[in-house]
């Protein structure tokens, strides 16, 4: 294995890490446009959108150019595979931000109550999750992924939680129908980021140590 190929791999990485910090900062910012019934902080997360997606497509150029430049050996043919596998979850998790940050205005004039308990929480954990998945990047920590793992659990029980209680004030109140679908939508949005987190995680894991876990939990 060339030097050139080590220092070019080592570059790949190191993108993909920025990518996973990119699409970070975009989920927190619609969260908080969200929490905060403010959608001109969505504005950023919808602008930001074009520069994940071009981005993601340069990892994966870089990537297929890398392969075809010094046709490595398997294992390492197996981790710039792997490397596109992440990068291509990164960019769905921001394809959910931008999702997200489109809800912003329909919380924008209303005069409900929005269920702040289990949202903030399930925010939370769910940016919990993706700085963790950051980390398992960066560091290559397979004890880090596997709790990234074991962590979806949770994001689930909430977003079917939050699915109930709305499906029930719907019910109650015809009146809710707009916004209560709306926040079905970005509980469903961080639900969704949660499992490529998981995505993300069983790749570090694979690329650590050769296993495939995706099927084991």
């Amino acid at each position: 294995m060339s030097i050139q190929f080590v220092e070019q791999l080592e570059q790949l990485k190191r993108r993909c890490i920025d990518m996973a910090a990119l699409v970070q900062g975009a989920v927190e910012q619609a969260s908080e446009a969200i929490l905060a019934r403010r959608p001109e902080l969505a504005s950023a997360v919808l602008d930001n959108e074009a520069r994940i997606d071009a981005e993601e497509v340069k990892i994966e150029r870089a990537a297929i150019d890398l392969l075809a430049r010094h046709q490595p050996a398997t294992e390492d043919v197996h981790t710039v595979f792997a490397i596109v596998k992440i990068n291509s979850d990164l960019e769905r998790i921001g394809d959910c931000a931008y999702n997200i940050a489109q809800l912003a205005a329909s919380f924008r004039a209303s005069a409900g109550e929005m269920p702040q308990g289990l949202l903030r929480t399930m925010v939370g954990a769910t940016l919990q999750q993706l700085h963790d998945t950051t980390r398992c990047v960066g560091l290559s920590d397979p004890n880090l992924a596997a709790q990234v793992c074991r962590g979806d659990d949770v994001i689930d029980a909430l977003y079917h939680q939050i699915y109930q209680d709305m499906q029930a004030g719907m019910v109650a109140d015809t009146h809710r129908i707009p916004e209560d679908l709306a926040l079905i939508m970005v509980a469903k949005n961080l639900e969704r980021i949660a499992d490529h987190c998981t995505n993300v995680a069983e790749e570090v894991v694979f690329l650590v140590g050769g296993r495939i876990i995706r099927h084991e939990h």
